[in-house]
């Protein structure tokens, strides 16, 4: 970008953490800077969600009364949530937009970060831990990395742990704790916080299944994730073995 874009100062009201079904918001333009055909926009709140923890950012519109912004890049920037995009017309500060996320998107990646964690607490319960070396959402497939060995024989007792989280219709939610608060709601299910997190922590609960620290966005329940499908594993060497799983109807 040719031209820098000047900070508001102000942090972003992150609306898909107050509520992650929000498709359609309205919102004010508190900075915007073009290069060429592409801009950078900040609103005042936002339901898009930046690139972050391994979940895609979401892509969707910003109409304000002379532009429209198609946006397929955001990211965080301090506390700020960056819209970045195609400008046709112009943004202006101060002027009122309309924000519209692709929702099938959206809902699909929420879809597979829950499946995520319910296949995180199968994994712990048919090997007894699941130690976590990295992950990535994927609109078609995801995978998650677990440092320990887990071999093809393994998979059909994790596809049927799998199963049997996602059929207990579990509810899913989202809270923000102090580390203390944090700790204590993990330990109910075995676990244990681990350093480096700042307050509050925010953990996402699935009730009776498990809990874990996670800055994305989820279904409200496990019967939403519909099928978790465990397509393979792959061997990554030292000790590194990654799961490729999706979702279906």
């Amino acid at each position: 970008m040719s031209n820098p874009r000047p900070s508001s100062g102000m942090p972003t009201r992150r609306l898909y953490y107050e509520d992650p079904y929000i498709r359609r918001f309205e919102s004010e333009v508190v900075s915007c800077s073009a290069g060429g055909e592409r801009a950078r926009v900040v609103l005042r709140e936002t339901a898009f969600y930046p690139e972050s923890g391994g979940q895609p950012n979401d892509v969707g519109l910003i109409r304000g009364p002379s532009g429209l912004l198609r946006v397929d890049r955001v990211y965080l920037e301090g506390e700020e949530v960056v819209h970045e995009g195609e400008l046709s017309g112009s943004l202006a500060l101060g002027e009122r937009a309309v924000g519209e996320i692709d929702w099938d998107r959206r809902y699909r990646l929420m879809r597979m970060h829950t499946a995520a964690h319910v296949l995180m607490e199968a994994v712990r319960r048919v090997m007894g831990s699941a130690p976590i070396a990295g992950s990535g959402l994927g609109l078609e497939r995801s995978r998650m990395d677990f440092a320990l060995r887990i071999s093809r024989g393994d998979l059909p007792r994790i596809q049927e742990e799998c199963d049997s989280l996602v059929s207990m219709d579990a509810p899913v939610r989202a809270v923000l704790l102090s580390r203390e608060e944090a700790s204590r709601l993990m330990a109910k299910y075995g676990l244990e916080l681990g350093p480096g997190y700042l307050e509050p922590v925010r953990i996402v609960e699935i009730e009776g299944v498990g809990a874990d620290p996670c800055g994305g966005t989820h279904v409200s329940r496990t019967s939403e994730i519909g099928r978790i499908a465990v397509l393979k594993r792959d061997s990554k060497g030292r000790g590194i073995t990654r799961i490729l799983f999706t979702v279906e109807p």
